[in-house]
């Protein structure tokens, strides 16, 4: 009987002194969680911030600091930018994407919800079933709130089928044959301009010259020009037919 009224005084003694050292741990942490807060702040990491102004906030914190850090809280909420992540494919919501915002996925992003993040620069990747991943990059901006960011998936089209041509058979190039006839054609004239040009030199040599009219001696020169220009011409779309038709059958 003794021994137990020797425990039960011991241990009335003791609680206080054991209350107020749970007590003095529970300020040292909201104490901390405020300075915390603070330097996460500075540092602009806003998110972290917020997380320690909300346990600095606790009933079980001193007055002061309690107070301190619920009006701290209102204004980093006003300061925190928030995202509303989206995708479409074709036109509709893609409801069944996957989205990592800065490496780390987010489950349910898709959901219309906004999401917090920290000021700066972020990229969203979403990815989905048959189409290419979608890369967004974005800055997000200190008091801006449910800003867009929205990716579009794009579905991989079928090329059309090829017309099959019969094996040991291949179309027939047109150009070689332009050419071609266009050559013929120039050198034809170029021959055709040159004899005109012989026969009035010789015509001129047997009548008047060489006192003749200068203005007949300047046509046969201007026939003798555009025999030249018509004959290089012809050369020149000859060789380019020959080359079109050796480049096409390859």
């Amino acid at each position: 009987m003794h021994l137990n009224r020797t425990i039960f005084l011991a241990t009335m003694l003791l609680a206080p002194a054991a209350a107020a050292q749970e007590a003095s741990a529970e300020k040292l942490a909201c104490i901390s969680a405020l300075d915390a807060a603070q330097s996460l702040q500075s540092a602009h990491k806003l998110k972290d911030a917020r997380a320690s102004f909300v346990a600095c906030s606790s009933d079980t914190c001193p007055g002061v600091v309690r107070e301190d850090c619920a009006r701290s809280l209102l204004d980093l909420d006003a300061t925190l930018p928030s995202v509303v992540l989206s995708a479409t494919v074709d036109g509709h919501d893609a409801a069944d994407a996957r989205v990592s915002l800065d490496g780390a996925e987010i489950a349910g992003a898709l959901d219309g919800r906004s999401i917090v993040v920290d000021p700066g620069a972020h990229v969203a990747r979403f990815e989905r079933a048959g189409s290419a991943p979608v890369e967004v990059k974005f800055i997000a901006r200190e008091g801006e709130k449910n800003r867009g960011v929205t990716a579009s998936f794009v579905i991989p089209r079928t090329p059309a089928a090829r017309p099959v041509v019969a094996e040991g058979s291949r179309p027939v190039p047109v150009l070689p044959f332009v050419l071609g006839g266009a050559g013929l054609a120039a050198i034809g004239g170029g021959v055709f301009l040159r004899m005109n040009a012989d026969a009035d030199a010789d015509r001129l040599h047997g009548t008047c010259a060489p006192t003749c009219d200068p203005s007949e001696r300047a046509a046969l020169g201007d026939q003798l020009v555009l025999s030249n220009v018509a004959l290089g011409v012809g050369a020149v779309a000859l060789t380019a037919s020959a080359v079109t038709w050796l480049l096409a059958r390859k």
